[in-house]
Order: structure tokens, then C-alpha cells, then sequence
């Protein structure tokens, strides 16, 4: 018995800084303990941690088994050891990602390999940081990569990555042509952590008023690529961090295309006051229409999308409001009211159609972009909708809209991955449009048919395995050879 302790010294030697001593049900326990501060006390108060073990007189020390899995669950896999691996997103990455790639090179020299690792956890796997170790164990990546990988060291890497926002900038902006325009659009990030600052309550248009942050991105339609991004707090509104980004990103022809729950007096105010473009349709019973002025007896017509669409334009102090009318959208309005009023709908009568019937079909768009023609102004509306399949892309594709980020630094290296894997993303998706492959294949059926070929380890050679005939189909429609 030690004569400073009622426990035995076979059980007491074991006790070490940090750690404390329990005998339950006749059994000893090691647990962790440490010391926080109490600001009533104003002394240190221990706090009991997780059990680390038991000791027994007969095998001393004995790790828990919970212990014992993390451990291995921290240790880096011996990719040696694998046989089989994915071999065609990896080696699809080398070749039409390259523009990525290069630049990554330059302007994380040290990094860039694990950056690229990382981004294919989150591009094929839609993985969390714990998963990623393992997921880079099994492809091909990792031959190339003299480097271990942990989730504490790629939480680490994006903690450094989010502190080094100028090169990140940097890296964005050579992407950035200046006598490009571009359209800028926000959506919301929700985020629990108290431990956040720019995670506010703040309003979105699906009214969920949680814990969220803004992302505010800036789209480049002659590349069809996301190119720059920026967050702001959760109650900042998106007017107000347009400027700042178009700043920092040294953009100066940017125009802002809105949706149409956007337009109000105070928003158009405040644009007009920073000297920012916009482009933002009006909801069919603003009072701004003037539905008398469209007339189909004038040339005032153009081409879209193999069909033509008729318009009208009047000027309004320093602004120009079009209307546009798509008789193709027009006739299935129509008939989609008809059929409401014959199947006796609520709110649906035939005296409400003949007083809608010069809005069918119509849409006014005010801007302030004087220079432009209607059909670059219906065109650059229409742009919108590339902006918004970037967004289905990064919040159904790449699962990024919550993240669980506990501070700020790691929670922008995170974000500076998902907008890597989302240009990937519209690589791809430019790949299939190209092709007119959109019809039947989504950019997830992509990376599904990619990630299937793998390469076999045989008598020390990595060869590959035979590729299916639906994935070759497929492989064969857009030109890209596996070898």
C-alpha cells in the first residue's frame, strides 16, 4: 500500500500527470482529467475527461478498446498494402483538370498535391474530413503522394489554407479575365457553431431563420466557371457585400442578376448609389409595366434558343425597363390557366384569364446597363440560370450547404475546397452539355462511371482492369480515354 495513497502502488504507478485514479466495483480506472478555470470561484475546477483504461494487479495496464480504435482510426493507412484502387477520376484529374492544376502549383507550391487529394474526397466521395484518410488508401492519388493522411493533418491544412486568404484570392483571380462580365449571386450556409463569428441569424427566402453565413460568387459566363467567392456574416445583406468582393477581386464590369423576389425601392437605391449593374426581372404585377407598349407589328424581335422573342423597351430616369414576350412560354401558360379553370380550381375563372391575358407569356426586366440591346440583356438574364446550377452543384452534388466548421480559418480552407471541386464540377458538366449528354447523363452519373475503373495490382505492376461496356459507352461519347 503506498503510504500516501489508499490505493496499491501496482495501480498508483500508473497514475500520471494529467490522469486520475478510480476504483469502481472493486476495479481500477485510469481517466483523463484537466483544469478549467471557474469565473465565479475564480479558481481552477477539474474536469473529468474519458476513461483511457483499467489496471488489474495481474496485467497492469490495460487500454480501452474505444481508445485502442482511435488510435488506429488516427494512424495513417499503409497504402502499400492495398491491391486494388480507383484509377479513373484519379486519372481523369491529370488531364482536364490541368488549367486547375497548374495553377495550384503556383500558388500552393508546398500544398498543392493534398489539395488536389482533398478535393477528390469532396468531389467523389461528398466526403467529411474523418472519411478521407481512407478514402485516399484506395486510389491511385496516393501512389504519387509522398505523404501521410490523417484527419488531424488535413484539418491542419485547411486551417492554413484559411489563413492565407491573399493567396487564395490570388489563385481566383487568375482566373479572371477583364474584359470578361460577370454575374454575381449569394446563397446561405447554415451553420451551428457558436464558435464562428460570421454565423448570424439572418433571412433567406426559404424563411429558415437558423444560424447562417453568406456566400456571396461571382460567375464568368465566357468561361462558364465559378471564378471568386467571398463569405460574409449570416445578417449581412447581399447588396452590401458586392462591393467589397467586386473590390477585392479587382473586377470592374460585374453585373448583378437577381431573382425576382429581389427588386425594392431601397435595393435599387443603394445599387444606383455604389455604381453596381444590375439586371433584375420584375414580379408581372409591377406597377412599372407598361403591357400596352407590346406589339408583335414592329421588328423588335430576336432569336433564343430556336425560338424568337418579341419586346418592347422604354426608359426610366437612369435606368431602361424591357418587356419580353415568348409566345412558346406564352401558349403553355395559357393552357396550363385553362385547364385550372376547367378543372373549377380555386381562383381560377375565365374573367381572371381574359384580365391576365396580356401577361402570358411576358417578362420585364429593369437595368441599368444602358449600352446593352435586348438580346444581350435577355441573354445575360438567362446566363442566371448557369449560376443557378452551379448552386444545385454545390449544395446536391458536393453537400456543401451546412458545414460543422468550428472556427473560422478551417471553416474558409474548407470552402476554398468546395469551390476547387465545383469548377471541377463544371469542367464536367461543359463536357456533357457539349456533347448533348445532359439529357441522360448528370454530372454524378460522371464521376459514378469514372470511379468504377480501377487498376489491380499484379506481380508488382498496376494494370487496368477491364472497363464495362456502358462505362466505355459513355467514356467513348465525350472523347476521354482511360489508358
Amino acid at each position: 500500500m503506498n503510504k500516501t495513497s489508499p490505493h496499491p502502488e501496482w495501480a498508483t504507478k500508473f497514475r500520471k500527470p494529467g490522469t486520475e485514479l478510480r476504483l469502481i466495483r472493486n476495479k481500477y480506472y485510469l481517466y483523463a482529467v484537466s483544469s478549467v478555470y471557474d469565473p465565479i470561484t475564480k479558481k481552477g475546477k477539474k474536469r473529468t475527461g474519458k476513461i483511457m483504461g483499467s489496471i488489474t494487479q495481474a496485467n497492469g495496464f490495460v487500454e480501452s478498446a474505444v481508445r485502442v480504435l482511435n488510435k488506429k482510426a488516427q494512424s495513417p493507412i499503409d497504402f502499400s498494402s492495398i491491391a486494388i484502387k480507383e484509377y479513373g477520376f484519379s486519372g481523369f484529374i491529370n488531364v482536364y483538370f490541368k488549367e486547375q492544376l497548374d495553377k495550384l502549383k503556383s500558388f500552393f507550391a508546398e500544398d498543392w498535391q493534398q489539395i488536389v487529394a482533398i478535393t477528390y474526397c469532396r468531389m467523389v466521395f461528398h466526403s467529411p474530413i474523418k472519411n478521407m484518410p481512407l478514402h485516399l488508401g484506395k486510389s491511385m492519388l496516393t501512389n504519387t503522394l509522398e505523404y501521410s493522411f490523417t484527419d488531424k493533418k488535413i484539418s491542419s491544412l485547411l486551417h492554413s489554407i484559411g489563413q492565407k486568404r491573399e493567396t487564395v484570392v490570388g489563385f481566383m483571380k487568375s482566373f479572371i479575365d477583364p474584359g470578361d462580365y460577370l454575374l454575381t449571386d449569394l446563397t446561405n450556409i447554415f451553420n451551428a457553431s457558436n464558435k464562428i463569428s460570421i454565423a448570424k441569424e439572418g433571412y433567406n427566402r426559404h424563411m429558415v431563420f437558423d444560424k447562417q453565413i453568406n456566400l456571396l460568387y461571382i460567375y464568368s459566363p465566357t468561361l462558364a466557371l465559378p471564378v471568386f467567392y467571398r463569405l460574409f456574416a449570416g445578417n449581412l445583406r447581399e447588396v452590401k457585400g458586392i462591393r467589397l468582393t467586386l473590390k477585392e477581386s479587382g473586377i470592374q464590369d460585374a453585373i448583378m442578376i437577381a431573382d425576382k423576389g429581389f427588386y425594392s425601392a431601397a435595393n435599387i437605391t443603394f445599387l444606383q448609389e455604389q455604381n453596381l449593374k444590375y439586371i433584375i426581372p420584375l414580379r408581372r404585377d409591377n406597377a412599372l409595366i407598361k403591357y400596352e407598349l407590346m406589339s408583335k407589328t414592329s421588328s423588335n424581335y430576336f432569336k433564343f434558343d430556336d425560338r424568337y422573342i418579341w419586346y418592347a423597351n422604354y426608359e426610366l430616369q437612369e435606368q431602361q425597363i424591357f418587356l419580353f414576350l415568348d409566345e412558346k412560354l406564352m401558349i403553355q401558360e395559357e393552357k396550363d390557366f385553362l385547364n385550372r379553370v376547367e378543372n373549377k380550381l380555386e381562383g381560377y375563372r375565365i374573367e381572371n384569364f381574359l384580365a391576365k391575358n396580356n401577361k402570358f407569356g411576358t417578362m420585364a426586366i429593369i437595368t441599368n446597363d444602358l449600352e446593352k440591346n435586348a438580346s444581350r440583356i435577355y441573354n445575360s438574364y438567362k446566363s442566371r440560370n448557369e449560376i443557378e446550377v452551379m448552386f444545385d452543384g454545390m449544395k446536391n452534388v458536393l453537400d456543401a450547404d451546412k458545414t460543422y466548421m468550428q472556427n473560422e480559418e478551417t471553416l474558409q480552407g474548407w470552402m476554398f475546397i468546395n469551390h476547387l471541386a465545383l469548377q471541377w464540377y463544371y469542367i464536367i458538366y461543359k463536357m456533357l452539355k457539349e456533347h448533348e449528354l445532359l439529357g441522360k447523363y448528370s454530372v454524378n452519373d460522371m464521376i459514378i462511371h469514372l470511379k468504377e475503373v480501377r487498376k489491380v495490382r499484379i506481380n508488382g505492376n498496376w494494370v487496368l482492369e477491364p472497363i464495362t461496356n456502358q462505362t466505355q459507352k459513355l467514356l467513348s461519347k465525350l472523347q476521354v480515354a482511360i489508358t
